[in-house]
């Protein structure tokens, strides 16, 4: 006798019952997990069609078959599936990620700038720029007024108003191009091009840029402590000149070191005249203690510039640590076959304290007359109450960006970072004859960084022209960077 199955045995029984089931069936929801034909089974059941032991052995023939439909075995003869063969290469090769584009450019936001950068990293782009505003009331002794020196009174100005573009080009070359507006004129700062990754030299800049002089002169205008540089530094230091440099590190850059040749250049780093005022600057720093990624180190430096001159006359007249302000020492022009300019450096970092000196001894060959020794010194100490420390960079020996730990943000209850600072400053310029005053400054700070590209800071200058008086100023300035 021929098997037949359980689904046409059973459709065959309740072939008679389906019409007058139909609506009890249909008013009664079918369980979500059984199919139609074990409905139906059920059905049967129920009307008495078939008894318990009927149903029963329905049931597990109908699980039988539904096994076998499926290529499966029945329970007792079950045995564990084969293991899934490895993938073919074909398919592992499908699985894996796809390699990017290496000529196909990717755009972040990274340190506090929108970058631009192609895969393969040969080509890196940056367009950025830097906003500082400055507010400052001025208060000076009538001793002072009396020589001719006014500045009292209240004022603001863009301090720094300046776009920049920057970039690598390849394997070696690279650039600069940054332009000033504050003042009315755009002027520029640095404006230079470059070679990188080079055998001995390192890295080789033409254009306009720092000479290799000074701790604070080399620290940028973003990350000093004060909202001017140091008496001595702003005396003596030669800031930007168009011209010629190499710059390197070594002993996994615990050592930098810089040597340049540039030409006295006015704001567009042009200069041209029978005279011949070159400079020839070199600078050497050494990093003895370097731990915790900065937390805490010891830097030394040293620097030596020679001024040629010929009939050029040189001045020197400092303004005191406020840009608002007009010089209160003053040498006027000098004229000398050249000037010899020594600088020595040394800078701490123990965790939120930090302490930075630098003391600067000018020689000038004035004609006529005997070499004038004209010298200055600063010391400093500043104080992070939030904990962070004064970033340090390596590849230029100068100071860098301090971010907060807890970035300002009302919704997280986060203040961002505060810094307290002192400073000390004096400038001699008294020798031979030489009579350009002998000044001495006090500064105190209050530094408050929201973010690691903005903060606000408030300065309270002390100014003391020894044997006349004083000049006292109020300043802040809301700066950012990008």
């Amino acid at each position: 006798m021929a098997r037949h199955s359980v689904r046409a045995s059973i459709a065959l029984a309740a072939s008679p019952m389906l019409l007058a089931g139909t609506l009890a069936w249909a008013e009664e929801p079918a369980a979500p997990k059984k199919s139609v034909t074990e409905q139906v089974l059920e059905i049967l059941r129920e009307q008495g069609t078939i008894d318990a032991q009927r149903y029963d052995a329905l049931k597990q023939q109908l699980e039988q078959e539904e096994r076998e439909r499926q290529g499966q075995r029945p329970p007792q003869a079950q045995t564990p599936p084969p293991a899934p063969p490895p993938p073919t290469i074909a398919a592992a090769t499908l699985a894996a990620p796809a390699t990017p584009d290496p000529e196909g450019w990717k755009i972040a936001y990274k340190d506090y700038g929108v970058r631009l950068e192609r895969n393969d990293g040969l080509y890196k782009f940056h367009v950025g720029g830097l906003i500082q505003f400055d507010v400052a009331g001025i208060d000076e002794d009538d001793a002072l007024k009396n020589l001719g020196i006014h500045n009292e009174g209240t004022g603001e100005e863009f301090r720094r108003a300046r776009l920049m573009a920057e970039g690598e080009l390849g394997e070696n070359l690279m650039f600069r191009a940054e332009y000033d507006f504050a003042g009315g004129s755009p002027q520029f700062k640095d404006v230079w091009i470059g070679m990188q990754r080079l055998p001995y030299v390192g890295r080789a800049l033409v254009g306009h840029f720092k000479e290799p002089q000074s701790l604070d002169e080399l620290t940028s205008d973003r990350f000093i402590t004060f909202m001017e540089r140091a008496l001595p530094v702003l005396a003596f230091s030669t800031d930007r000149n168009s011209g010629v440099a190499i710059q390197n590190t070594g002993f996994d850059q615990r050592m930098t070191w810089g040597v340049g040749g540039f030409r006295a250049s006015d704001n567009f780093g042009n200069g041209f005249s029978e005279s011949s005022p070159y400079n020839v600057t070199a600078r050497i720093t050494g990093l003895p203690v370097y731990e915790d990624d900065g937390a805490t180190l010891v830097h030394v430096g040293y620097s030596y510039s020679h001024r040629f001159r010929g009939a050029d006359a040189v001045e020197f007249n400092p303004r005191p640590e406020v840009h608002l302000s007009n010089p209160i020492i003053d040498t006027g022009n000098l004229s000398t076959d050249g000037v010899d300019v020594f600088g020595a450096e040394l800078a701490t970092v123990t965790g939120p304290v930090s302490f930075q000196g630098e003391f600067l001894d000018s020689l000038v060959d004035v004609r006529h007359s005997d070499e004038a020794n004209l010298w200055g010194a600063y010391g400093q100490a500043s104080w992070f109450l939030t904990g962070e420390h004064r970033a340090y960079d390596r590849t230029l020996g100068a100071f860098g960006r301090t971010s907060p730990k807890n970035p300002f943000s009302i919704s997280k209850e986060q203040w961002g970072a505060w810094e307290l600072a002192a400073r000390y400053s004096y400038v001699d310029l008294n020798d031979e004859s030489v009579r350009g005053g002998i000044e001495s400054d006090v500064t105190g700070a209050v530094n408050w960084y929201l973010y690691g590209n903005f903060r606000i800071m408030l300065d309270y200058v002390w100014a003391h022209r020894n044997d006349v008086g004083d000049q006292n100023t109020l300043m802040t300035r809301f700066g950012i960077d990008f």
